[in-house]
């Protein structure tokens, strides 16, 4: 291939600039940006998803727009670095020190907090003394508090978990709960579905993290079809060659496999087929030419495989954890069993006013009438036929329920189970929502052998019977 111009290369970088919105994408932004601007108490997000679906890419333009909208300039809102593996197989605290401090070196308050501080290793030395590693933690301490940085988002952040023994990926998001308390800095952990490993790794942990899906397109929704192509479409609109969209666009099957549904994917194909073009001094982009650079079907499988595996470990733990939680907490309670509490305790007897007598006052030879567990009290049998039965009460769980129809749709599965008393409806799908029936409370808490959605705190996940 002959070596492009500057003007093809001008061509080409114009197009690798290009940022593409989908919906998907969109929303892990906004999710991730309110995060940084309020993390209520926790001290790390956990964001995974499966490799080419565009995490670095929310995390790098969330970054820029938090530097681009601060005012201050001695401000840093966000602070990127990415977890690098180190040489001896397990990630080394000493690197992310490094990283930050050389990431706000151009900052005068940082300038000042090196002139004793190397973030350099000495050769002639094989490790740090302990007190070179605590200068180096309090310089970043200092640093992320007065430059008023919100988040410090770690890429690649798997390999941040991987430690050598003693010590165990708790002890890393302990390590990052330490550095908040200090600072008030969140901690974004960007990666790939090993991270979803390390939400709940002890109590502490799962009350001051959080976790997000970065999930991929799956074309066989009608939904997430019409946002796949919308993202191809726009893609192909800014292709720095000319091409006929339409008929590229009638391949959109085609598109999906080869990227495995993630756009990330997506992208950097068109940008390798474009360069290739290019560089041959091509004059369009045809269909052909994209096929020459679709990955291979090994590398496909390669990637479906981790994905498909990574969806199911998510939805594994969900359902899983809604299980256990259900078994330590029992059935839910009926509505007849809960006690009514008084609205307002009952006014005091004023001066001179009799009191009220005590039960034992009352009935002195209480004691001696107590009656036997399950005996019937003395009462005059009615007359006549019997009473009718009281209706049975409605259960209070029914309406409109906070699940995505396109879920259902894409799961083929449309039964739901009552996270108030367990029953199991299936529920047809009407317009843009999702209404559970009215219907009366499960007496008895059985075990239904089906597939179906279940409520896990606010979650919505689907149980399937095989698990």
């Amino acid at each position: 291939m002959a070596r492009m111009t500057p003007e093809t290369r001008t061509r080409l970088e114009g197009f690798k600039a290009v940022k593409v919105k989908h919906p998907r994408l969109d929303e892990v932004d906004q999710q991730v940006t309110q995060a940084i601007d309020e993390h209520a108490g926790y001290t790390h997000l956990l964001l995974y998803g499966p490799s080419g679906v565009g995490k670095s890419t929310v995390i790098r333009r969330i970054a820029e727009r938090f530097c681009v909208d601060e005012p201050h300039p001695a401000r840093v809102p966000v602070v990127l670095i990415e977890a690098r593996p180190s040489d001896t197989g397990t990630y080394v605290r000493l690197d992310y020190y490094r990283q930050v401090l050389r990431a706000l070196k151009a900052h005068v308050v940082v300038k000042e907090l090196l002139v004793n501080i190397s973030t350099t290793p000495t050769p002639t030395r094989g490790s740090r003394h302990v007190t070179e590693w605590l200068d180096l933690r309090e310089a970043v301490e200092h640093a992320l508090e007065r430059l008023h940085v919100q988040a410090v988002v770690i890429d690649e952040a798997q390999h941040l978990m991987q430690v050598a023994a003693p010590l165990k990926p708790a002890d890393q998001l302990d390590w990052l709960k330490s550095m908040t308390n200090r600072t008030n800095v969140l901690h974004v952990l960007v990666g790939t579905y090993d991270l979803c490993d390390f939400r709940n790794l002890h109590g502490q942990a799962a009350r001051r993290g959080r976790d997000l899906h970065f999930p991929r397109y799956h074309v066989d929704t009608a939904i997430e079809r019409q946002e796949f192509v919308g993202a191809l479409r726009y893609l192909l609109e800014h292709v720095p060659l000319p091409c006929d969209v339409n008929a590229l666009l009638a391949h959109w099957r085609w598109f999906a496999d080869c990227s495995v549904g993630c756009v990330g994917i997506l992208k950097d194909w068109l940008v390798q087929t474009v360069a290739a073009t290019l560089g041959e001094a091509g004059a369009t982009l045809t269909h052909e030419a994209l096929a020459r650079h679709a990955l291979q079907p090994a590398q496909r499988v390669r990637l479906e495989v981790e994905a498909r595996a990574g969806e199911q470990k998510v939805e594994v733990v969900n359902a899983t954890g809604y299980e256990q939680l259900q078994a330590l907490l029992g059935p839910p309670a009926s509505p007849r069993s809960v006690p009514l509490l008084p609205l307002a305790s009952p006014a005091l007897p004023g001066p001179g006013a009799p009191s009220m007598p005590s039960p034992d006052e009352r009935s002195p030879d209480s004691t001696k009438r107590r009656r036997r567990v399950g005996q019937r009290a003395p009462a005059r049998d009615p007359v006549g036929g019997a009473a009718p039965a009281p209706l049975a009460p409605k259960c209070a769980f029914a309406g409109a329920i906070d699940i995505d129809p396109r879920r259902l749709q894409h799961r083929e599965t449309h039964t739901i189970e009552c996270p108030a008393c367990g029953a199991v409806r299936t529920v047809p799908l009407q317009g843009d929502g999702v209404r559970f029936p009215t219907h009366p409370p499960l007496r008895t808490r059985t075990t239904k052998d089906v597939t179906r959605w279940i409520r896990q705190d606010a979650v919505w996940t689907l149980w399937e019977k095989s698990q």
